[in-house]
């Protein structure tokens, strides 16, 4: 077996040598070291999970655990996000409206300028008004 040796030095009483991998310095090495690996590259041979847990959905609506009184598809009641038992089946299922966010009319520059022109010709006709009383 043959054994590679790697550039190491001592300074001020401190062992540093390369990574076989980037020949990044580390420092703190044993003396009787042969060679090291630095934290990044073995970070990076480290197997991570191939894809995160998917979530599963409860089936409820987002934010249903701050509705003052939620009641789901099975009748359980919630106040507040906590179950209240001894209510389960005594409420219809609460009706979720579903409303889709509106989408502001981006402005282009030309448009900007003519809003803050506007802006601008509204203030000092109110002002005008102020010093004529």
């Amino acid at each position: 077996m043959k054994k590679e040796w790697y550039i190491k030095f001592k300074e001020k009483g401190v062992t540093y040598m390369q990574c076989k991998s980037c020949n990044d310095y580390v420092s703190n090495v044993s003396e009787d070291a042969i060679s090291v690996t630095c934290g990044t590259c073995n970070a990076s041979k480290i197997a991570w999970p191939k894809s995160a847990k998917e979530k599963v959905s409860s089936g409820r609506p987002a934010g249903w655990h701050f509705m003052s009184e939620f009641v789901d598809k099975e009748g359980n009641v919630f106040h507040k996000g906590v179950e209240q038992p001894e209510l389960k089946d005594t409420l219809k299922p609460t009706k979720i409206k579903i409303t889709k966010r509106k989408k502001k009319k981006k402005l282009t520059a030309d448009e900007k300028l003519l809003k803050d022109i506007n802006n601008y010709k509204k203030k000092q006709k109110i002002k005008k008004k102020q010093n004529k009383k």
